[in-house]
């Protein structure tokens, strides 16, 4: 076949490729480099997601309604597991914070005495995908209407998780604007985290490390995180985590904050850093049976999320 190839090619004028020298696997196709070598690849599946760009740029979105013990099953001064700060102050309200983030309040099959943590209202969402049209990705002074008249410190949450991937050999520093809502310091707070993986390839990945970017210990209000400086470290995944509480208005009536704001900033128009979006994907589906509801395992949604989509 290579012979004929390149006499058809020498004989009406044409520069002769290089050809592989043996034959590829079923349903491979050949590939060029632009130089005249071309090698088999294998055919793209129409179950693949879209290539990263710094023109996509999502997030996930959890929440709970939370509310408090009026009503018998809803929130007391416990969380899922331990007592639990939405300011994230302490590991045990981090490792909380992302079991309910990832849909499951107590993440093991034993939770017979803990009711579901999230997603417990008919206008709240569970690993729910968002994406930024231009320079902003979430929501601003939302309303929710909670039956349960809520007037201390039991808010409702959010967390949003931003994955964002440094796709150059060199550490990024860059500002990552946030906006959240928070009711007290203690229950309602909220908290600004990244996280960062042990290893550069998804597979490899069997710990990280929890940076705290910002924490609002304020009163029934808006806080603006402002110009927040995050280093990206080359190669790497980093996750960016916002938790935020709904602020009382009045008689049943709640306001959430939670956005990013200014992603021109973060994702000016190149591709050096883009939004992971096989990340993305996976913290929108992954399931992780090893996740513990006392011990930090959201590493292992990086090697899942290499099994779902393909490692780097």
């Amino acid at each position: 076949m290579s012979k004929i190839i390149v006499d058809s090619i020498q004989t009406t004028g044409g520069t002769a490729f290089g050809l592989p020298a043996a034959d590829g696997a079923a349903g491979s196709y050949l590939s060029t480099d632009g130089s005249g070598a071309l090698s088999w690849a294998a055919a793209a599946s129409p179950d693949k997601l879209p290539p990263d760009s710094h023109k996509i740029v999502g997030t996930v979105l959890s929440g709970s309604s939370r509310q408090n013990i009026y009503s018998t099953g809803e929130w007391s001064s416990s969380g899922p597991w331990t007592t639990y700060y939405n300011s994230w102050s302490d590991t045990n309200s981090r490792i909380q914070g992302i079991n309910m983030f990832m849909g499951d309040g107590y993440s093991t099959s034993t939770a017979t005495t803990q009711p579901y943590y999230i997603n417990d209202g008919m206008h709240n969402e569970s690993r729910k995908l968002e994406f930024a049209h231009n320079g902003r990705v979430g929501h601003s002074r939302k309303d929710y209407f909670e039956y349960d008249n809520v007037t201390n410190q039991y808010a409702g949450i959010h967390i949003r998780a931003l994955p964002v991937r440094n796709t150059t050999g060199t550490d990024i520093t860059r500002n990552a604007n946030v906006y959240v809502s928070a009711y007290d310091n203690d229950y309602g707070g909220a908290a600004y985290y990244s996280f960062v993986p042990d290893a550069t390839s998804y597979s490899a990945v069997t710990s990280g490390s929890w940076t705290d970017l910002n924490t609002a210990s304020t009163s029934n209000t808006d806080n603006n995180f402002g110009a927040t400086s995050v280093t990206f470290p080359a190669n790497k995944t980093t996750i960016l985590f916002l938790a935020s509480a709904t602020r009382y208005e009045t008689t049943y009536r709640m306001k959430s904050t939670n956005h990013f704001y200014n992603l021109n900033t973060l994702f000016p128009d190149t591709d050096d850093l883009v939004c992971d979006l096989r990340m993305l994907h996976a913290l929108s589906t992954a399931r992780i049976p090893s996740a513990s509801h006392t011990t930090d395992t959201f590493f292992n949604v990086y090697p899942t999320c290499a099994a779902m989509y393909g490692d780097r």
